[in-house]
């Protein structure tokens, strides 16, 4: 369900972000509509959805605008982890990330992990015998872009 009370702020937005200034169904709901109404005056170009995306009252372009507590930082996940473990269980959350320096900005918190990926790699941790209840460093509650 959309939240109309949230406050987008245009630098919040990530660059390149494909923006919507179309009127239909599903603008309030829609997080790339809702992120049009937030291009500050004077802004002369950038990436849109063009009308001929609308398909009545459909769009493939639709995004709903959901927030989330995203989440960075892995200290705490690998404090309970065995000398034997460590080095195997790192790289296999490296590898779900994308690499050494994708993991390294989820680490610092230059990008932020989704409660989908949080749970993907707490299940990577299951899987080597680490059930107990474990966090990730730092906590966030943004918009799902």
């Amino acid at each position: 369900m959309a939240d109309n009370n949230i406050q987008f702020r245009f630098e919040d937005v990530p660059k390149g972000y494909v923006f919507c200034f179309l009127t239909c169904p599903l603008s309030a709901r829609c997080v790339r509509h809702r992120a049009g109404e937030a291009v500050p005056a004077g802004t002369q170009f950038g990436t849109a959805v063009f009308p001929t995306a609308r398909q009545g009252d459909g769009c493939p372009m639709f995004k709903e605008l959901r927030v989330i507590h995203a989440a960075w930082g892995f200290s705490r996940l690998f404090a309970p982890v065995r000398a034997t473990d460590i080095a195997s269980l790192r790289a296999d959350v490296k590898n779900y990330l994308g690499g050494n320096g994708t993991y390294s900005r989820y680490k610092l918190g230059r990008r932020l992990l989704t409660p989908e990926q949080q749970r993907d790699i707490l299940n990577i941790f299951r899987r080597y015998g680490y059930t107990e209840v474990t966090q990730f460093d730092h906590y966030v509650d943004v918009v799902d872009f």
